[in-house]
Parts: C-alpha cells; sequence; structure tokens
C-alpha cells in the first residue's frame, strides 16, 4: 500500500483481538485477553528473546563484578573490563529491544549510555598516563645505554612531567565523576534489574519453539552483521588517505560496532565466527593505535597554539615554561613518526584482509556457516507455508482484502509476463507471500509500514522460509511503495546474481499491483499482458480505473529496470 490511507467502511474488515499479536520487527507477545487491564505487562515468548537473555547475562555479570575494584580505584584494570563490559552491554541490549519493556528498556539504556561515558573518559586517562609512565622509562633506558650517560636530561622529559602532572589532576577528578555515576546506577537499581530479567527460566526448546530457533534467529543475525560490515566498508576508501583523521577514527568505531555485534550472534555459527571476530579486532585494535597518536598530536598542538597567542605572566606558574614548550615540540614529532609508522601497518594489514577475502568469506559464512540448530531441516510444504501465510496478513484485517487483491494481480502479471521471466512455480509462490504480507506493517501506522513490513517478515519466528526466500519476500515487501532504491539494503549484498535479478523482477510486479488498488476500494480485477518492444498490460475492473492505472504508472521504475523494456498501462 502506498499513500491512500485504508477506508472504515462497510465493506472493509474491522480488527480482532487475538492472543499473539506482533510487535515491532515480528516479535510475537502474549498480550491481554478482553477484560484484562490493558497496561498488563507484556511477556515475549520468543526464540529470539531466549537467545537473547543467554547472550546479555554473561555480558551484565561481567559489568557487575567490576563495580567493586572501579570504586577503589587500585588498579586501572578494573575500570578497562568495566569499561569494555559496558560497552559490549551497550551494543548488545538494543538488538534485543523489543523482548523488554519500553519503559523498562529506556531506563536500562540510559543508565548504561551514562556510566559508559564516565568511565571512557576515566580510561583514556588511565590509557594516557600508563602510555607517559611506560615511554618515559623506555626512553630514559635507551638513553642512558648511549654516550647520555653524563646525566644530561632527556629532551623530551619536562613534556612528560608536564603532561603527566596534568593528567593526573584530571584522573582525580574524573573519578568523582566515576563514583557519581556508580551511585546513580546503585540507587536506579538497574543492574538488579537486569539481572532479574535477564535470567528468567526458558522455555523447552522443542516442536515449535525448536522451528523458531532454526528460522528466526539467523535472518535477522544476516542483516545485523552484514548492515555493520557495510557501515565498516563505507569508509575503506579513507584508507588510503593518511590525513583523513577523522573518518579513521569513524572506521575504528564501525570496526568495534561490527566485532560487538558478531560476538553476540557468534553462538550462530560454525567456531562462534572465531576467525572473522580475530580480523575485526587486529583492524580494531591497528586504529586504535593510530587514534591514539592522534589524541597527543591535537592535544599538544592545541596547547602549542594557545601558548603562542597568549602573554606570559610571573604569576601563571601552571602553564608551560620556555623549556617544557621546546620539550614539547619534541614529543609532538616523535608522535607523528609514530603515526607516519602504525598508518603503513594499518593499510599492509587491510590490504591483506582484502587480498584474502575476508569480507567475502564472512558474508558466506552468515548462510553456508549456520549450526544445524539454526538452519531448517526438511522443506515445509507451500500449503503450510501459505497457511501461516494467511494467519500473518489476518493480524492486520483491516488491510487483508487489499492485499489478497494486490497478491491477485501480481499473479496474473507473473503468469502474463513468463515468457519474459522464466521463472518456476516456486518463484510464484514466493510473490504470492510477498502480495500477502506486503502490508502488515500498517499494523502500527501508516508512516514507513513498508520498512516495518520488511523487519517483521525478516523476523517472524512462525514463517517456515529460510534465509534467501525470507529475504526475498522481505525485500519485495519493503520496495513495494516509495522510491527507496533496495540495492541499498544491506541484505540484497548477500544475494547471489540470480536471486537479486529475480527480487527486482518481483518487486516491479508487486509495485505496479499494488499502485492498481491505490485506493483500496476492490475496483481492479484483472490484468493481461502483451509482449512487444513495450509491455501493454490492459487492466478491467468493476468501475472507473484512472486513478489507480496513473498510479500503477508512477511505480513502473522498478519494473521498467527489471525487465529492460517499458510498461503501458492500458
Amino acid at each position: 500500500m502506498n499513500a491512500a490511507p485504508y477506508p472504515t467502511g462497510p465493506n472493509r474488515s474491522v480488527p480482532r483481538t487475538g492472543f499473539w499479536n506482533t510487535a515491532g520487527a515480528g516479535t510475537m507477545t502474549s498480550t491481554e485477553q478482553p477484560g484484562n487491564d490493558r497496561k498488563a505487562r507484556q511477556v515475549p515468548v520468543t526464540a529470539a528473546c531466549m537467545f537473547g537473555k543467554k547472550r546479555l547475562l554473561p555480558l551484565l555479570e561481567a559489568f557487575a563484578k567490576e563495580i567493586t575494584g572501579v570504586k577503589a580505584a587500585e588498579d586501572i584494570e578494573y575500570i578497562h573490563r568495566m569499561r569494555v563490559a559496558s560497552r559490549r552491554l551497550r551494543a548488545a541490549l538494543p538488538l534485543f529491544q523489543s523482548c523488554f519493556l519500553k519503559k523498562q528498556y529506556a531506563k536500562w539504556t540510559e543508565e548504561i549510555k551514562e556510566i559508559t561515558r564516565a568511565l571512557g573518559e576515566a580510561r583514556d586517562c588511565d590509557v594516557q598516563i600508563a602510555y607517559l609512565t611506560k615511554y618515559q622509562k623506555r626512553s630514559e633506558k635507551a638513553w642512558q645505554a648511549t654516550k647520555h650517560a653524563d646525566g644530561a636530561e632527556l629532551p623530551t622529559s619536562p613534556a612528560v612531567r608536564y603532561l603527566l602532572a596534568d593528567l593526573k589532576k584530571r584522573r582525580h577528578l574524573l573519578q568523582k565523576v566515576v563514583l557519581r555515576a556508580l551511585a546513580t546506577l546503585e540507587k536506579n537499581h538497574a543492574v538488579e534489574e537486569m539481572l532479574i530479567a535477564f535470567s528468567e527460566p526458558d522455555l523447552p526448546v522443542k516442536g515449535g519453539m525448536k522451528r523458531a530457533f532454526a528460522y528466526g534467529i539467523a535472518p535477522v543475525a544476516a542483516i545485523r552483521i552484514e548492515q555493520r560490515l557495510c557501515d565498516l566498508l563505507a569508509f575503506e576508501p579513507w584508507v588510503s588517505h593518511p590525513e583523513a583523521v577523522a573518518e579513521h577514527h569513524a572506521t575504528r568505531i564501525a570496526a568495534k560496532k561490527l566485532r560487538y555485534t558478531l560476538e553476540v550472534y557468534a553462538p550462530v555459527y560454525r567456531l562462534n565466527l572465531q576467525k572473522p571476530i580475530a580480523r575485526v579486532k587486529a583492524v580494531q585494535e591497528a586504529l586504535g593505535d593510530l587514534h591514539d597518536c592522534d589524541v597527543w598530536i591535537d592535544a599538544i598542538t592545541l596547547l602549542l597554539l594557545r601558548e603562542r597567542s597568549l602573554l606570559r605572566s610571573e604569576k601563571e606558574a601552571k602553564r608551560p615554561d620556555t623549556q617544557t614548550l621546546s620539550s614539547l615540540k619534541i614529543f609532538l614529532a616523535e608522535r607523528e613518526r609514530e603515526r607516519r609508522a602504525l598508518y603503513r601497518h594499518f593499510t599492509s594489514y587491510w590490504a591483506s584482509l582484502q587480498r584474502a577475502h575476508i569480507w567475502e568469506e564472512l558474508r558466506a559464512t552468515l548462510d553456508s556457516g549456520r549450526k544445524t540448530r539454526f538452519r531448517p531441516r526438511d522443506p515445509v510444504p507451500e500449503p503450510e507455508i501459505r497457511a501461516v501465510v494467511a494467519m500473518i496478513s489476518a493480524e492486520y484485517p483491516k488491510g487483508l482484502d487489499h492485499c489478497q487483491l494486490v497478491t491477485k494481480l501480481a499473479l496474473m502479471l507473473f503468469d502474463s509476463l513468463l515468457p519474459l521471466h522464466k521463472f518456476d512455480a516456486r518463484d510464484r509462490f514466493l510473490l504470492e507471500c510477498a502480495g500477502m504480507l506486503h502490508d502488515i506493517g500498517w499494523k502500527f501506522g501508516q508512516k514507513n509500514h513498508n520498512k516495518r513490513s520488511a523487519a517483521m517478515i525478516f523476523a517472524d519466528e512462525r514463517l517456515p522460509l529460510d534465509l534467501t526466500e525470507r529475504g526475498i519476500v522481505a525485500l519485495a515487501a519493503l520496495a513495494h511503495r516509495g522510491h527507496l532504491t533496495i540495492e541499498f539494503h544491506s541484505f540484497f549484498s548477500l544475494l547471489s546474481e540470480d536471486d537479486r535479478k529475480k527480487l527486482l523482477i518481483l518487486s516491479g510486479i508487486l509495485r505496479i499491483a499494488d499502485g492498481l488498488d491505490y485506493l483500496h476500494l476492490g475496483t481492479a480485477q484483472e490484468v493481461h499482458c502483451v509482449i512487444g518492444d513495450e509491455i501493454f498490460c490492459d487492466v478491467t475492473g468493476t468501475s472507473d480505473l484512472t486513478v489507480e492505472k496513473e498510479r500503477a504508472r508512477t511505480k513502473a521504475d522498478v519494473f521498467n529496470r527489471a525487465f529492460g523494456r517499458n510498461l503501458v498501462i492500458r
């Protein structure tokens, strides 16, 4: 459905109240029965939520066990481990957002966000202090081993002393910020609430739940991993530019997010994705070393520029003297040399990943590398799939008549165009599924309903379609309205060339069929096509079809591109 609202007159169905409703992207939640309080708690009962809670619990435990050590501040490793755990938890929690109450989820994410920020600033300070301490020891040892054993001072020593004094003072203040954030966290009982929620007992994994694990988790995992991979590779053009500091920093963040997503979904795949995780971690660490240099370079450059423009006074003892400024310039030059060396290492490693086709290998793993538990054993008969599709489509009864008519028209178009596309009966069945499900996102409103429809199709654990076929149905539903280019969807890159061509053709057909019922009046009844240099399609119905035909013409862009011919609707 595109823009016209669903009519509410007597010719259309009214919503039914069922025990199962689709919440968000295909998450099934048991809801209130008639007569119950509408604000009753919704409890997700899905394989995705069972899987998610098992992944979230160890992350929360790793976070919580460091609290005492962070408070004591006797070892910087406590805050390091807690910061890493908080980042992992913050990255994983949104993946399973639909498994928790909205207010509960919002509270947890805000608490984790605040503590992560406080820990991050303190940890960055610790890293810089540790680096300077180690740097000074290493430099002095090398200095004394040469001709400078006469007691002459290392040229960078004044700079290190000045920077260390400033950092230690700042770290003392940041510890107070960390303690306040921890106090707020404990006061709001966020950790205890998450522990209870993540520790809820599982349902037995058998029957329908076993099928849900086989069908529902891998598609969502594949989309999320591929999206993170696309985000990382979007920065690839900047790898060859040594001066692209901001882009290299963004690449590091993208690598970190990909790594954390891989870690969350690792149990879905054989060998727990050990190889790609290790490769992405190496990219992240190489860029992290580069970023550390950039932080030093930026900070010292700003300091030198500021000092250059200010008048000096004898009362300003805290400002660096001329000897320290000279020392800072030497230290800055060393950091710039180190950055060049680190940059060469990073680009060399990135090139080795390209030569080894690591990213292509990861994409292939998202389908072929699944463990048995997350792969359907036997194909499900089409009548059984059709029944599930009808059940899901009926969960938004106001749109059911429209979906049935659009499906009917789409299949007529498919049959008329068979000499061109030469698809088989299974492809026709996938178009049928897409037609019946293309508007299920309307259940939660018109805006972006096509995106919700696609997300719900990808995630619905009842739908017995495996990864590729589910993706074709979902993306066809996504493309049924608007000017969205489905080639840019993350899942599109996981399809073979033949499946991409198939998807474009089915999407083009569905868009035309949807346009022919634009007003949702059920006026169009039949469509038949004649194939020539152009494709001529005659539409008949119960009354005037001027609006519907014009709407279909405006949606013919994908159709024309897929078939390589212009569509003429008569």
